[in-house]
């Protein structure tokens, strides 16, 4: 990291010596305040290895001594054990959700405590330069916020709609954004910190962050289903975030269900599945349910405006109990459970979580598609709404810049960032 010391040449660790230092960082990572006989016992290590292993790890600042915990019990005579912690402070992550709806930045530490977030609304139908100047401003008010210099920013991971090509580093299949579709973030955001910048699909990383602090904690088997505007999703299988040949895994916009609806001539280029189901159906349903005789409810919670109904109005109005929405929010979830007992069929997963937006409704989205699974496969999983909420992308950012940082954190030979 760049505020470590580097070992040099003559200190430089054996293979052996690595892994020692490696476990016990490991285990003060996960357990400090620890002493360090509770260090040896928890990682095998003899005292002697541990002892001096530590000492190398103070002295080059990975961690530092604390008086540990107060038990309350009365102290014993003589000198008091010293405990020790990892020093978090190391260095800093910055996770970004840059999404169709509003950007969200999220700085943390080491240890992936959140310092301070920051939000920007894009309002409807956001262009390039506008994604672009949100990330740049929600960057510099969490750096302002937390006092924290952006040299000391490890590295950044943005979360996005699309896909991000792995061989030319380009976006593709974004049509949320006006003119994202080929844009390289990495190289548009070298100078945002002066750090490495790695972009990820957005749904991949609320997945990372369900399988951190949601309701993924404890499955191997996930399929992740964001209904937003667009419909994108993401797979957990055998413990491991599956991403597909092209890291094109979960782009669920593109199923075929086989209605006559999937095949109108101006259909969504997302794909069949996201004109379909997504957000864009709510609106056109909505839209002509507020001009039919029972839909006054719908017309007036749009404003009066029939073209500014969405997925949130017509939700609103279901949860009044207003027939027009209920009739919607039914046809539009059993589409959308039709696709996800397709998926779960091929692939028998243990747990459906539904994101995005749509989760927001509750019981109604929740419900709805529990049963249409249920009933159109033989091994039905169990299915939840997320946990998480919004927050879902921008802490799957924060997760995988942990996990991006903590291979260069392991790394006792390479030499500091510049």
């Amino acid at each position: 990291m760049r505020t470590r010391v580097p070992l040099t040449p003559a200190d430089s660790p054996s293979l052996l010596r690595q892994m020692n230092l490696a476990v016990v960082l490991r285990e003060i990572r996960r357990s400090g305040p620890i002493s360090r006989p509770a260090i040896a016992r928890e990682t095998g290590l003899s005292n002697p290895t541990v002892t001096h292993v530590v000492q190398l790890l103070l002295e080059k600042g990975y961690v530092a001594e604390t008086d540990g915990p107060d038990s309350g019990a009365p102290r014993r005579p003589g000198p008091r054990a010293k405990y020790l912690v990892f020093r978090s402070d190391l260095g800093y992550l910055l996770g970004i959700d840059s999404g169709a709806d509003n950007t969200i930045a999220m700085l943390a530490d080491l240890s992936g405590t959140i310092l301070v977030r920051a939000r920007v609304e894009h309002g409807r139908h956001p262009d390039r330069e506008r994604v672009l100047a949100a990330i740049r401003a929600t960057t510099a008010q969490v750096l302002q916020e937390a006092g924290i210099a952006a040299s000391r920013v490890e590295i950044v991971v943005i979360g996005t709609p699309g896909v991000s090509d792995p061989a030319a580093g380009h976006l593709l299949l974004a049509p949320q954004i006006e003119g994202w579709e080929g844009v390289d973030l990495a190289e548009e955001l070298h100078d945002l910190v002066g750090c490495p910048v790695v972009v990820e699909n957005e749904a991949n990383l609320s997945l990372l962050a369900e399988r951190w602090q949601g309701g993924a904690k404890d499955e191997d088997h996930v399929v992740y289903v964001q209904f937003g505007y667009g419909i994108g999703g993401a797979l957990l299988l055998g413990g491991e975030l599956y991403r597909g040949a092209a890291a094109a895994a979960g782009e669920f916009a593109y199923l075929s269900t086989g209605h006559p609806e999937e095949e109108d001539p101006e259909r969504s280029s997302a794909g069949r599945f996201e004109w379909f189901a997504g957000g864009g159906a709510y609106q056109r349903l909505g839209a002509a349910a507020a001009m039919a005789p029972d839909g006054a409810v719908l017309l007036e919670r749009a404003g009066g405006d029939p073209n500014a109904i969405s997925a949130r109005v017509v939700f609103e109005a279901a949860a009044m109990g207003d027939p027009a929405a209920l009739r919607i929010a039914d046809e539009l979830l059993t589409r959308a459970g039709r696709g996800i007992a397709n998926i779960a069929a091929v692939l028998n997963p243990g747990l459906i979580l539904i994101g995005g937006g749509i989760s927001a409704a509750g019981d109604l989205v929740l419900d709805t598609i529990a049963r249409v699974v249920t009933d159109l496969i033989p091994f039905p999983p169990r299915v939840e709404l997320s946990r998480l909420g919004a927050a879902g992308t921008a802490l799957g950012a924060v997760r995988r810049a942990m996990q991006l940082a903590n291979d260069r954190l392991y790394d006792f030979t390479e030499e500091p960032h510049h």
